[in-house]
């Protein structure tokens, strides 16, 4: 079947992959022979994640789209569960495997309230655990339907709980996945807020995301505001819109739904009309598992395929590879063959008394700089601090804001069902749902104003107070760091031209970190702006849905309804004063004691943020002023052992040098085959 062409695609990118996977394993070799051990850690770390690095393709979309088809049909098997009711409850992640397997990850900690309706194997290994950091279960793949489906019990509102499961890994043999492709399936968006939050949470993760809609419901409400606020308001640019069940459309119709859905949509993705497709999920399944290439040709989904793999191979797999390529390159040349080399030959050519004596008078200067380092640590740390408080304090005003908001909503609204003559249990639960509906729509409206007139403009600023004038004490740092290596070499050594932040980063293996250590090559309003970017992204599902779950029908019920009609029985007037009377209570109490849960969440997550590029920062200047030392402290010992020793060092320099240069060559041709794909 021509979806081989895709296969093909994906094997070119991981024989590029394993390529710069082999030469940050042979230069990690190379910088080792020059006793560059800081770098060499950080290539060793960059080429395990380059070997283990994979798409992650993650698959989201409204109950009823058919996401699980859709899935199934791009992995050309019936791997996943696939219903007419909304079923997915947990993140299901398919990935490669030699054999068909699936294993069981548990949420930390479990929800307070677990539905009824659970595994007993998994019931019976959380209580094995004591309900309490529960280990990874191996469980059936063929019933993971039992785990990964929403629970059916015996009264509907069991369905609304949270799971106690986080994902399942489901391993699969197939080709696709084989060459490096994960599927990441994820509940309905608008099923429940507890399960669009594990959806939301997972976002940031992804290299492709798809949305499935149906065409015959084209464009929900509900559906676009995903994608204007939690897609495109949140930086997601390239998402692919994958309208399914289009054979549904009758033929006269067609050509109006394909305009009406890139007149709603192309504005959404930065591909246009050409990053929406339409298919039917259902015939590419059929046509890949019966053997039909007519069929599955006529299904959209080869193009669709084809679009996808040029995208994940093209731009997102010159972006994996690209990032490790230029941390490579520069300490290749900036680092080992342009300043640790010259430096080396420099010194072993120096007499060993005076090598001696420049060390004695380097060692307080580079104490006074180890000094100078700490102080910096410090005051980062003091100010990120500060910037916790504030952020703490912002975060926890606005859930008591929030708190005011909904006692005005409550008593604003007017239920469209009624009670009636007698108040009873159905007609109160139908009346709580209706206004807990209502109440977290208004709750998410107001969340997403506060996180992007509040929460990112406050980050940004935080970023700026703590790491504005860091940069310019680490620069000095630095700066002085080159002088003491050039006073060391006669001139010979190289000052490094990377900007401060790239620099210090990068010593420190900073180009791990994702998108913060990349930001960082573009200097500190780059760096600001993409920590708060980063954050705020990663805040999204917190900020925004962390307060939904208090509004929850099912423990709003259980909380609420039986005093309600205790009190009713006792005085049948005024039911529907008294029963938002009794909702608000209930809510702007439950409100009040998650302030500060919430707001130490939000200022944790920033925080922690802010704290990794400290650590980086500090870490880097570590390296560069250790490495000083180490390499003065190394010449000096083999200059000891004898006339024997310098000359067989000066062969391992040279050939470092010339194995340096041919890495350095076979890198260049990789990074131009990338680009020239």
């Amino acid at each position: 079947m021509t979806s081989n062409a895709n296969h093909q695609a994906y094997q070119i990118f991981a024989g590029q992959r394993q390529e710069m996977a082999g030469l940050l394993g042979r230069s990690s070799q190379v910088i080792a022979r020059l006793n560059m051990d800081k770098y060499q850690e950080n290539l060793d770390v960059l080429q395990d994640k380059v070997h283990n690095d994979s798409f992650k393709i993650m698959v989201v979309g409204t109950f009823k789209n058919g996401k699980s088809t859709f899935i199934n049909s791009f992995l050309g098997d019936e791997v996943l569960p696939a219903y007419s009711i909304p079923c997915t409850a947990v993140i299901n992640e398919v990935k490669y495997g030699e054999e068909k397997r699936a294993i069981l990850h548990f949420r930390n900690p479990l929800p307070e309230v677990l539905p009824q309706e659970l595994s007993p194997r998994a019931l019976e290994h959380m209580q094995a655990h004591q309900m309490q950091n529960v280990p990874p279960l191996e469980i059936p793949y063929d019933e993971i339907e039992d785990y990964v489906v929403i629970p059916m019990g015996m009264d509907a509102s069991e369905m609304l709980l949270e799971s106690p499961y986080e994902k399942v890994e489901l391993f699969w043999p197939l080709e696709l996945l084989k060459n490096g492709v994960e599927i990441i399936d994820s509940p309905g968006l608008n099923e429940h807020a507890t399960r669009t939050r594990v959806t939301m949470d997972y976002l940031s993760r992804a290299d492709a995301i798809l949305m499935v809609l149906n065409a015959q419901a084209l464009c929900s409400e509900s559906e676009m505001d995903f994608v204007i606020h939690d897609l495109k308001g949140q930086g997601f640019d390239d998402p692919f819109f994958v309208v399914n069940r289009f054979d549904c459309i009758p033929r006269r119709e067609q050509e109006m739904v394909k305009k009406f859905a890139q007149m709603k949509l192309k504005n959404y993705t930065s591909f246009g009309a050409s990053g929406i497709h339409f298919v039917s999920a259902l015939d590419a399944l059929d046509g890949k598992m019966e053997g039909d290439p007519a069929k599955f040709e006529a299904s959209g989904m080869m193009e669709f395929e084809q679009r996808l793999s040029r995208f994940l191979t093209g731009q997102k797999g010159k972006m994996k590879l690209a990032q490790p390529a230029r941390e490579l390159k520069r300490i290749l040349n900036a680092e080992a063959l342009f300043k640790v080399i010259p430096m080396q030959r420099k010194m072993l050519s120096t007499d060993l008394n005076e090598m001696k004596l420049r060390y004695e008078q380097v060692k307080p200067l580079l104490q006074d700089l180890t000094a100078r380092k700490d102080q910096l640590e410090s005051k980062m740390a003091l100010r990120i601090e500060q910037c916790k408080q504030d952020l703490r304090r912002t975060a926890r005003r606005n859930i008591l804001d929030l708190s005011d908001q909904v006692t005005a909503w409550i008593e604003e609204y007017e239920p469209k069902n009624q009670f009636g003559l007698i108040p009873n249990k159905e007609k109160t639960e139908v009346i709580v749902k209706e206004i807990s509906e209502y109440i977290t729509e208004k709750v998410e409206e107001h969340q997403r104003a506060w996180r992007k007139d509040v929460l990112t403009p406050l980050i940004e600023e935080k970023s700026a107070a703590v790491f504005e004038s860091a940069e310019a004490d680490a620069a000095a740092i630095l700066a002085e760091v080159d002088e003491i290596q050039m006073n060391l070499s006669d001139g010979a050594y190289q000052a490094d031209p990377v900007p401060t932040w790239q620099r210090i980063v990068g010593a420190a293996g900073g180009l791990l970190m994702g998108d913060v250590g990349l930001a960082a090559s573009a200097g500190i309003n780059g760096l600001s702006m993409e920590l708060a970017k980063t954050a705020a992204i990663e805040l999204g599902a917190g900020a925004l849905l962390g307060v939904l779950g208090l509004f929850n029908p099912f423990t709003i019920c259980a909380m609420l309804v039986g005093v309600f009609l205790f009190n009713m029985n006792k005085s049948q007037s005024n039911a529907m004063k008294k029963l938002k009377a009794g909702l608000t209570e209930n809510l702007v109490g439950r409100l009040a004691e998650e302030a500060e849960k919430s707001a130490d969440e939000v200022s944790e997550k920033v925080t922690e943020k802010f704290n990794e590029i400290a650590q980086a920062v500090v870490s880097g200047l570590d390296a560069e002023i250790g490495n000083v030392n180490a390499q003065m402290k190394i010449i000096i010992a083999e200059m000891e052992q004898g006339k024997e020793n310098m000359a067989r060092r000066e062969q391992v320099i040279s050939r470092c040098e010339e194995e340096i240069k041919a890495l350095s060559i076979q890198l260049d041709e990789l990074i131009f085959d990338l680009v020239k794909g």
